[in-house]
């Protein structure tokens, strides 16, 4: 244990980072002293589609929050309740109509009601509200988020809520994982190592993969797959690529028919059916088992938040590297699966007091960088992906309008299985998708 420890230290030591949490001050961050904020004995509704997992098991069970809403509570004179919901945007909706949300926090993601709140004018301008001083005190990676979302050139988020203790860092950022226990078997070369060494390309990771798949029994079925659930989204940012841009009128454009985009559609038909090297199956369940039991060489899809189901469920020894580089990509480019912040309602009764809630109750120093590291990497080398990953992440997104992409999935699938060329796959979705974000886009 001293030895686990010290590693944590030492990890933490080079990446900067501090343990010591000194006393909290909202005055920092731009709002008055907690007892300012009078709710007058109101009740705040936080709604998530996890607002269960936050009261339970963060709010109930993390030690350093454990008393958080009772302080909470005295400081605003304010009562908090959670409310679990999956269908958002749909209850915020009918919450403002009624009027029911003028005490409300919203958890919202770019795929779950946040894009179709903003162009709905349902959102509270809290970037007027608040300035520059309390996004500046924002952890960097939730800056970025906030960038990512950006609409009509302002921010409307105020941060996440997050129930694990990972406020802060991005929970949602994607990972290829690589088992190095076969790795080590078969002879192939670790993948950590040709990262370091600017070696860790498309390239060669199909030549692995050509390696690592195997038919141990000779019964013509494949028992080890070079690579599972390789995405051509999170590809295509691997090379450089986006789904949308800016055009030089200021237009948000879909631009997944030009030539680095579609080079990772190409490549995912590669890998699939040209090659047989890639697992063939979207069943999530079939793919994370394939990986976890040892049949799996290379799993492209794993976010941060699944790396604890790896540490507890997995024998063999593992290993996380970011997406190999594409042929037009000169550096490794982070992605999320997800972006998560907060919004207020737009009929708020104090906009400023509910903000001031939110910040009091999730602080970035509340996760030690030890608990976040010990909770989902067991090695300095994970360690060292998984942070480096936090700092270096700009924003993007692969599906960053994933909710006004129907269709989009069922191509790719086309295009991987070998039925439909990627140009005409984008060229078939491109007029649907641009029309949905020039709808969202003109509100």
């Amino acid at each position: 244990m001293k030895k686990v420890l010290m590693l944590w230290i030492v990890v933490a030591a080079v990446f900067g980072l501090s343990f010591a949490a000194g006393a909290f001050d909202l005055t920092e961050f731009g709002f008055q002293p907690a007892e300012s904020y009078d709710f007058n004995g109101a009740t705040v509704t936080i709604i998530s589609w996890t607002s269960e997992r936050i009261q339970t098991r963060y709010f109930g069970e993390y030690l350093p929050v454990i008393d958080r809403i009772a302080e909470a509570e005295a400081a605003f004179n304010v009562k908090i309740e959670f409310m679990q919901n999956r269908d958002i945007p749909a209850v915020n909706f009918n919450r403002l109509l009624a009027g029911d949300s003028v005490n409300d926090l919203w958890h919202v993601q770019n795929k779950i009601g946040y894009w179709e709140l903003v162009s709905s004018d349902a959102v509270y301008d809290v970037y007027e509200l608040l300035g520059e001083q309390y996004y500046s005190m924002l952890p960097p990676s939730y800056l970025a988020t906030e960038e990512a979302l950006k609409y009509r050139g302002k921010y409307w988020g105020i941060g996440s809520v997050e129930w694990r203790p990972t406020y802060g860092y991005q929970n949602d950022m994607m990972f290829v994982a690589y088992n190095k226990t076969l790795f080590e078997r078969e002879g192939l070369p670790d993948l950590y190592e040709l990262y370091l060494d600017g070696e860790w390309t498309w390239e060669k990771a199909t030549e692995i993969a050509v390696k690592a798949t195997q038919d141990i029994d000779g019964d013509g079925v494949i028992d080890v797959w070079g690579i599972v659930d390789a995405r051509p989204w999170d590809m295509a940012v691997a090379n450089g690529a986006t789904m949308t841009g800016v055009d030089e009128t200021g237009r948000v454009v879909f631009i997944a028919d030009e030539p680095a985009y579609l080079e990772a559609l190409e490549q995912c038909y590669q890998w699939w059916t040209e090659l047989g090297v890639q697992m063939p199956s979207y069943g999530s369940g079939d793919l994370s088992n394939t990986f976890r039991s040892g049949r799996g060489a290379m799993y492209f899809s794993v976010p941060a938040y699944g790396l604890p189901d790896l540490m507890e469920n997995m024998a063999d020894e593992w290993g996380i590297v970011p997406f190999p580089k594409g042929p037009r990509a000169d550096q490794h480019y982070w992605t999320v699966q997800a972006l998560n912040t907060t919004v207020i309602p737009v009929n708020a009764t104090n906009a400023e007091a509910l903000a001031a809630l939110r910040c009091f109750l999730w602080r970035e120093e509340d996760v030690d960088v030890n608990d976040f590291l010990a909770a989902h990497v067991k090695s300095q080398q994970a360690a060292d992906v998984l942070l480096t990953a936090n700092r270096e992440w700009d924003g993007k997104a692969s599906r960053l309008f994933e909710t006004f992409l129907e269709g989009y999935g069922q191509l790719t699938r086309d295009v991987q299985a070998g039925t439909k060329s990627a140009a005409a796959a984008m060229a078939e979705i491109k007029p649907v998708v641009q029309a949905k974000l020039d709808d969202l886009f003109s509100k």
